[in-house]
């Protein structure tokens, strides 16, 4: 017979009882005569002081029998294993229940990171063309319009990727006169280039970086990185026009390094088929990588929204084909007019 002291949730007064176990039945007694007898299927473990065992009644806010902890084990066919880490875990045991955990939050993570390349190619692209529209308004007079500079930058498009600036999908293409070396793919096939990427470079490395914006803008990293950034729900509201991002945000969209490998692909394939030379693209991108200390300006910079590495540069020139004869992407005066697409024009004064 165990000594106990029972709180029966009705007073606060501790009853003396004397505890046994009976046809798997918690059994009370106490003097005078009053008994009762609590199904196991009712008792719960609770926390207790250092040797003491503490029961509780699922069906009894209230109750509460204190009994010595060398208790335990004749009332153990009625409480069963102490629960150590919650119920399932306990059910299952500690180590099976990591690996589900795991298993679980691998899963829940690849879907996260496959999910926007899933949905993307989904998107309409009418959908986009109305953001990025709104977004290339919202730069203002940033935006460079010198007439044959404009014409030289569409060119530079055409050289690339042939056709790109025609039909229903056409590539649009705006110099901007903001002083950080930049270049960015938008929604809806916008290709914005900061004017130091024009003014820094030359027509041949300039031509690799908007080969490899064509090349997010083609296979629609810009949607696969506005739905990892923004989820699809805030995706959605942004097409409707109800969300808050702004061209800046939108400008410092991040890619992911497959993203940023097909798109270095699809640079090099473009320059080979252009017959440009790919050196160019990749000592620039070698010079950027080195430079990557800069601060930023009106945007991310070009290395924050394209993770460089030398291995990437080392990609565009390792394509260089000795026995090629390159030619320019530009004539000299198609440069020379591109060079200077951000002058003030007169309706700009």
């Amino acid at each position: 017979m165990i000594e106990g002291k029972l709180y029966d949730g009705m007073t606060a007064h501790p009853h003396d009882v004397r505890v046994s176990v009976a046809d798997g039945k918690l059994e009370l007694e106490q003097d005078g005569g009053w008994s009762d007898s609590v199904d196991a299927a009712l008792l719960k473990r609770r926390d207790a002081p250092a040797g003491k065992l503490r029961l509780g009644r699922s069906d009894l806010a209230g109750w509460r029998l204190l009994v010595p902890a060398e208790a335990e084990a004749e009332l153990a066919p009625l409480l069963g294993r102490p629960e150590r880490y919650g119920r399932w875990i306990d059910r299952i045991g500690l180590v099976p229940a990591l690996v589900a955990g795991g298993v679980i939050t691998a899963s829940v993570v690849g879907i996260g990171y496959l999910a926007p390349h899933w949905i993307a190619p989904h998107v309409p692209m009418s959908w986009e063309r109305n953001v990025g529209t709104a977004i290339v308004g919202d730069f203002g007079e940033l935006k460079c319009r010198d007439p044959k500079g404009q014409k030289a930058l569409e060119d530079l498009v055409e050289r690339v990727s042939p056709g790109a600036t025609k039909g229903p999908d056409a590539i649009k293409v705006a110099a901007l006169n903001v002083p950080i070396f930049n270049a960015a793919a938008l929604p809806g096939g916008y290709i914005v280039v900061f004017k130091p990427a024009i003014t820094e470079t030359d027509a041949d490395a300039l031509a690799g970086v908007i080969a490899h914006e064509i090349g997010h803008v083609r296979r629609r990293h810009v949607t696969e990185a506005l739905i990892r950034e923004f989820g699809i729900g805030a995706l959605i509201r942004l097409f409707a026009g109800g969300v808050g991002a702004n061209a800046e945000q939108i400008v410092a969209l991040s890619y992911t390094r497959d993203n940023e490998t097909q798109a270095d692909s699809d640079a090099i394939v473009a320059l080979k088929r252009a017959n440009i030379s790919p050196k160019p693209t990749g000592e620039l991108f070698e010079r950027l990588s080195k430079d990557s200390g800069e601060a930023p300006g009106f945007s991310a910079e070009f290395l924050q929204s394209h993770p460089l590495s030398g291995k990437r540069a080392h990609r565009f020139e390792a394509s260089v084909d000795p026995k090629a004869h390159y030619q320019p992407a530009l004539s000299q005066p198609e440069w020379d007019a591109l060079s200077e697409i951000c002058r003030k024009t007169p309706e700009q004064k």
